[in-house]
Order: C-alpha cells, then sequence, then structure tokens
C-alpha cells in the first residue's frame, strides 16, 4: 500500500439551507448577509479522512448520518461546503445506478456519455464497449432507448458501465452486487476482482456483517460526524452497543442489564420465504443459488411457531438448497435473532470448518442443531442464509422461517445462559464449621446440617452394598442419569467412574440440596462431566410443590406423613424432554414418585437397550404418592427388563411373579388407612418407619420397607452377569415347576 493517500478529507462539512417558504430562497438573495431567511442542517461536519491504494474502507452509521453525502463529495456529485477534499484518480461510483442515463437515448449513447462524464476518450470507451454489452447481457436491446428497458436490464448495463471504466477508487452505496441470479453472482466476481487488485473502494452498507467480512477499515458516522474509525470489529462491536442502548425504551429493563453488544446480521439480498418441500424446484441454476425449503424442529415439533424451554429444549434447523454446480462448495449460515432487536447467535459453516457437500445436480441438504438450547425467556426468530465461498455475497435469504417463545423457570437476566462453573476457594465460617467428609473414592463432600445421609457418623460410608454394585457395573464413557441426586454423593460416584469420556446428568430441584450438590461438584474436578437439572421429572410437564421433610434433608413431591407443611413450588418436566438417550445406568431415589418420573422416560427407556436402572422400592411411598407398586413394576416387566435385589448377602435374580405374589397380601385400600391414622398420629420418621414396617409384616409382606431393586434391560443381561459374577439359582414364581437363570 503506497503511503500517498488517494483521497484526503481535511475538515470537509456539508451545509443545506433550509427555507420553510420556497419565496424565503428569493428573498434572501436581495437580502444577502443582513438578514437570514433559512435554517442550516449539516449532513457532514469537520470531517478528516484518508484513504491510500487498495484499502477498502467500510462507512456505517444509521439513516440521516451523512454517508450518501460522504460518498458524493468524493465522487464530486456535492460540492463541500467547507474544508478541503482532494481525490487522485478515477472514480467510478455505485450509487444510484443509472442515475445519470438519459432515458430518450440508446443504451449504446449512454454507454459513450457515461463514459465521458468520467474523463475517458471515445477511443477507449469504443475499445471497452464489446466488453460492457457481453457483461450486461442485454444483446440487441442495446439498440433500443434505455426507457423501454426493464429495471432489471437497467442495473445490468448501469454496473457493466461502471465497472468497465478502470477506475482506481470505486464506491459502493449498499450493495456489493446487483442484480440477481447469475448476474448477482457475476457482478460479485468482479468487485472481488478489483478489491484482489489492488483498488481503492469505499463502501457503505447497513450490512454490518458484510463490513467487517469485506473491509480492512470502518468509518462511523452519526448526525455528520465521525465518532469512530478503526478496525472492522471494533467499530462495529461498538456501534451495536450504541444502538442497543438506544432500544433500551423497547426491552424489559431485566433484559437490557444482559444484553450485551452482538454482531448484527447479515442484510437480506432477498426475503423470499423458502418454499416447502413439495414445492422444491430442482430446475438448473445458473450462477446462483436457492434456499429450497427450511424445516426447524424445537422438542421434536416442527412448524412456524414453536415454544421450548430454556437449558432443555433441542433446536433443529434443516436446510435443503441447490447450488449451480460449477459454483464453488457454498456457505449456510443460521441466525436467531431476539424479535428485531438483536442477533443472539450465529451458526456459520465457513467458520465451523464445515465445507457443504452438493450432489452432481447441485443438491444438497444439511442439519444444525442447538443441544439443550441456553437462550433465556423471550420471542426469537430463525433466518437461514445461503451465501458464497466466502461468505460475503448471498445468494438467498429464508428470512424468520419460524419463530418461537423460550420459556424460563429462573427469573435472573440475561438473553443467554452461558455454561459456567462455581468453584469455592475459600471456605466461609459457616461452611467450615460443618467439616468437609471423604468418601471412599477420594472426592470430598460437604453435608447438611442433619447429615441425613450420615456420612460424617459413618466416616463417608452410604448405601455400601448400592455403592459396590455401582462401582462394578459402570466403565468409562458411560451415560448416567441420577434422579434425586441430593447432595451429590452418588452424582460424584459416577462422575469418578464414567470419566471425561462419559456424562451424568444430576437432577436435584430441592433448592436447599441444590445449593449443596453444586458446591460438591465445584469442589470436586471429577465432576466436570456432570450437568445439573433443577427441574423435577414427572410424566408431564407442569408445575409441582416440594414438601420439606422433617429430618431438612429430603423433599418429596407429595404430602408425605413424613413431611412437614413447609412447601416450595418447583417446575416438572418428562424426563425424555431431556435428551439423554442413550443412557447406560439410572438410579432413581425420588420417595415413592418413581413411577410418574419414569413414565416420563419411557422414550429414553426404549432408545437405551443396555441400560440398568436402580430403583428404590417401598410399597407404602408408592401408595402414598399415589401410585402402586404394579405401576412400578409392569413397564420393567412388559419390556423384558430382569431384575436382582440383594439377598444372602449378594444381588440374585428376582422374578417379577414372585415379588408380586409377595404384593398380593397388601390391601391398597387397607394401606392407604394405615397411612390416614399415621397422618393422625403425628408421630416422629422413626416411629412412623417402626410402624410401617410393623404393619407389612402382619399384612403378611416379608420384604423389607425399603430396598433397592436392579433392572437389566435384556442386552445388558449378559454384561451385568459376568460383572456381578452371578450364579445360576432357582427363582420363585407363581408355579412350583417354573425355573429361571
Amino acid at each position: 500500500m503506497s503511503s500517498k493517500p488517494v483521497i484526503v478529507l481535511d475538515s470537509v462539512g456539508k451545509c443545506y439551507q433550509i427555507y420553510d417558504k420556497p419565496r424565503d430562497r428569493l428573498l434572501q438573495m436581495f437580502w444577502r448577509q443582513r438578514r437570514q431567511l433559512y435554517r442550516e442542517f449539516w449532513a457532514l461536519r469537520d470531517l478528516s479522512l484518508k484513504v491510500y491504494p487498495g484499502e477498502v474502507v467500510g462507512v456505517i452509521g444509521a439513516n440521516g448520518a451523512g454517508k450518501s453525502t460522504l460518498l458524493q463529495l468524493i465522487c464530486g456529485t456535492l460540492a463541500p461546503s467547507s474544508g478541503t477534499l482532494r481525490v487522485n484518480g478515477r472514480v467510478a461510483a455505485l450509487l444510484e445506478l443509472g442515475a445519470g442515463f438519459n432515458p430518450e437515448f440508446s443504451g449504446r449513447e449512454n454507454v459513450y456519455l457515461s463514459g465521458a462524464v468520467v474523463g475517458m476518450s471515445r477511443q477507449e470507451i469504443a475499445s471497452r464497449y464489446d466488453r460492457i454489452v457481453e457483461f450486461s447481457g442485454i444483446g440487441e436491446f442495446i439498440e433500443r432507448p434505455v426507457k423501454t428497458y426493464s429495471s432489471g436490464m437497467y442495473v445490468r448495463l448501469a454496473f457493466a458501465v461502471a465497472i468497465h471504466v478502470d477506475p482506481d477508487i470505486l464506491i459502493i452505496d449498499e450493495a456489493l452486487s446487483v442484480g440477481d441470479g447469475e448476474f448477482a453472482r457475476k457482478s460479485f466476481d468482479r468487485i472481488m476482482a478489483m478489491k484482489s487488485a489492488g483498488k481503492t473502494i469505499l463502501f457503505c452498507s447497513h450490512a454490518l456483517y458484510q463490513v467487517e467480512s469485506f473491509c480492512d477499515r470502518a468509518l462511523w458516522l452519526d448526525k455528520g460526524v465521525c465518532v469512530l474509525q478503526g478496525n472492522p470489529s471494533e467499530v462495529v462491536a461498538r456501534y451495536n452497543g450504541t444502538l442497543l442502548n438506544q432500544m433500551a425504551e423497547r426491552l424489559d429493563p431485566a433484559l437490557v442489564a444482559g444484553l450485551s453488544a452482538s454482531p448484527q446480521a447479515p442484510a437480506a439480498v432477498s426475503q423470499s420465504p423458502a418454499p416447502s418441500a413439495n414445492e422444491q424446484n430442482t430446475t438448473a441454476l445458473t450462477g446462483q443459488g436457492r434456499i429450497l425449503a427450511v424445516r426447524v424442529a424445537l422438542e421434536g415439533q416442527s412448524g412456524r411457531k414453536l415454544c421450548g424451554r430454556s437449558g432443555v429444549s433441542d433446536l433443529c434447523v434443516q436446510i435443503d438448497f441447490h447450488v449451480d454446480p460449477q459454483l464453488p462448495d457454498p456457505v449456510i449460515g443460521v441466525t436467531i435473532d431476539y424479535e428485531n432487536i438483536v442477533a443472539a447467535s450465529c451458526a456459520v459453516t465457513r467458520s465451523d470448518g464445515i465445507t457443504v457437500r452438493r450432489d452432481k445436480a447441485g443438491q444438497g441438504s444439511i442439519e444444525l442443531c442447538f443441544p439443550q438450547l441456553a437462550l433465556r425467556k423471550g420471542e426469537y426468530w430463525v433466518s437461514v442464509y445461503l451465501a458464497c465461498e466466502n461468505a460475503v455475497h448471498f445468494y438467498d435469504v429464508a428470512h424468520q422461517v419460524a419463530i418461537f417463545h423460550m420459556q424460563d423457570m429462573h427469573i435472573e437476566p440475561g438473553l443467554v445462559l452461558l455454561p459456567h462453573e462455581w468453584r469455592i476457594t475459600i471456605e466461609t465460617q459457616q461452611q467450615s464449621a460443618i467439616p468437609l467428609v471423604e468418601l471412599p473414592w477420594g472426592a470430598r463432600i460437604e453435608t447438611d446440617e442433619a447429615d441425613s445421609l450420615g456420612l460424617r457418623a459413618h466416616a463417608g460410608q452410604f448405601e455400601s452394598v448400592e455403592t459396590d454394585l455401582c462401582r462394578r457395573l459402570l466403565v468409562s464413557g458411560d451415560r448416567v442419569l441420577d434422579v434425586g441426586a441430593n447432595i451429590g454423593y452418588y452424582s460424584l460416584l459416577f462422575a469418578t467412574l464414567v470419566g471425561v469420556e462419559g456424562q451424568v446428568t444430576a437432577v436435584e430441584p430441592d433448592p436447599g440440596n441444590l445449593q449443596l450438590l453444586r458446591r460438591n461438584l465445584a469442589r470436586n474436578a471429577s465432576a466436570r462431566a456432570v450437568q445439573v437439572c433443577t427441574c423435577a421429572l414427572s410424566s408431564q410437564t407442569g408445575d409441582g410443590q416440594l414438601y420439606r421433610a422433617e429430618n431438612q434433608g429430603m423433599h418429596r413431591l407429595y404430602p408425605s406423613v413424613c413431611c412437614a407443611d413447609q412447601t416450595v413450588s418447583v417446575p416438572l418436566i418428562a424426563g425424555d424432554s431431556l435428551q439423554l438417550a442413550p443412557l447406560d445406568f439410572i438410579k432413581i431415589d425420588i420417595e415413592g414418585y418413581e413411577p410418574f418420573a419414569l413414565a416420563g422416560l419411557q422414550r429414553t427407556l426404549t432408545q437405551s437397550p443396555g441400560v440398568k436402572v436402580l430403583c428404590e422400592f417401598s410399597p407404602l411411598s408408592l401408595i402414598e404418592a399415589g401410585s402402586s407398586p404394579q405401576a412400578l413394576l409392569q413397564p420393567f416387566q412388559q419390556q423384558g427388563f430382569r431384575l436382582l435385589h440383594w439377598t444372602q448377602q449378594r444381588w440374585q435374580e428376582l422374578s417379577f411373579a414372585s415379588l408380586r405374589h409377595q404384593l398380593e397380601c397388601l390391601s391398597i385400600e387397607q394401606a392407604r388407612g394405615f397411612i390416614a391414622g399415621l397422618r393422625q398420629n403425628a408421630a416422629s420418621v422413626q416411629q412412623i418407619c417402626d410402624q410401617s414396617a410393623t404393619f407389612l409384616s402382619q399384612c403378611g409382606y416379608s420384604r423389607e420397607l425399603f430396598e433397592n431393586l436392579l433392572f437389566v434391560a435384556p442386552a445388558a443381561w449378559r454384561q451385568v452377569r459376568q460383572r456381578l459374577q452371578l450364579t445360576p439359582v432357582t427363582v420363585v414364581t407363581d408355579s412350583p415347576l417354573e425355573t429361571r437363570l
């Protein structure tokens, strides 16, 4: 780049005289300076600028900022009111294309007229004439008056003339390419070739994405004054920040507090909606591209108006397209805008290193997925862009193909919930008052004040049988769901076992336990594989109440005799909406609410052929929660699961028939009457457990009041049998002659 500038503006200003009445203009000529009958409007004020050879400068700003005035001053169509302006070199301008054409003249005559205006000799014009006509593609119409041209022909000829005058400086107002289809691509290629050839270019646009992609430097004008100039990314970011401040009155103050400057989505070259699949046109598109169809799905539901949940719902956008096979592989972008205010997110194949392939006919299809979409509450618009290989020229745009509303259980401000984790580096006095407990596998955990899991009392040991089972069944890379994660004992164990290749989802809606869970995960490096879900799992989405247990260490999703009246509202979701399949292991312990949670996980279970489910089984808790033991067992039995229980110091298979036989002695009506009596007596938790055990024994139910059962999917049975070293045993069934291994 030469050190001598080709464009120099020194304190340049442009002032217009505004008269209230037409006659005042005439009167002003007589009054001259003795009286002023006009108001001054400064479209540009005190602007200094130097542009060097080969530099591409973008000019941005709101309407009325002075952008077009600046370009017209450089072109020479306007004279400055103050300051000095020097331009060295031939200028070609793409302002209002064809503005200098005489409609009565033929195309040929206008070519010569336009060339003469920019200082070309007749011989120079003649030498370029054939190339201009060929590029415009208007053929024999060149000899007809331009007033007979269509708008497309008019634009083609004007552009062809502008780029063939061999300018030193090219000025573009708003469009990098003109026309449509093949000509748009051809004009874009010519402009890019001029940039590569070292031509000086001034580009004025509202398409901030193109300014960042195309320009070396950006100039921001506001009310005729230069606010900032420099690196395009920095200038655009500052400009966007100002736009957001100006929009603040339109937004919820809480949302404004969470917004940050975001790149503006690319300006649409065309805004035609994408046709449906049955309207796809496979006709060859020479020199151009077309979006054939766009399908948007949220939580598995497709359509134009959708609804999702923050941090839970998956957003998928499938795009079918066609691009001339002779052109390079295209680029596809998808933007998600917060209404029409700010771009919340944008994904572009070129930036992600994805090559968009097509078949021999030029057709292709691609899908973009946003798992567990982290956008917060509000309405969002989805738009799709099909662009050239360097993502500057747009073949087609499918604008606002879908609108979706996000629901968020949290009230905190912000546009997006970024992945994050808290790490406690200094223990507070309150926390240090309760010493951390080291678990058998090395993790350190903070307990609740009541030590409801008994970790401090038993040196970090809890449910040793179940803990050992998990350590024998889980391996690196497994995917685990911990329903009722409490303070994180099992979640930390699972994270250690599955390693960085695996994944653990911990479900805990209790606010008190949730705080301890997150603190315990944060202080253990092995917990990086754990994702926390703060909803409660149920058969469907809705709202629920958690009832606090008397020992303050547990909550239940129903008014149990073991609970106080204190409640907290929590959102309920169906586990299938978490999209966790395939899972290898599920641990579920939610005090009798298990059938409801598992009903919402049926699709996940079906899609997890190797799953094992460790589930607490308590007949009275199941009945008190409004379900029944049979409701828990039946789905597993129907899907062919095998059943294991802990007996005689080892895990052994138990037939569903044998367990059902035990349950036959337990009348649900009688059990409900017993539970109602417990409520009236308002006994302590220990007394409730003792009386419940006695009641079951009197009914003839000989199993434990609370026990853990392991349900094993058929495809996982051989693996489980090997890892637990199961030996063939006789299983009690309804028939004394029936045995199973």
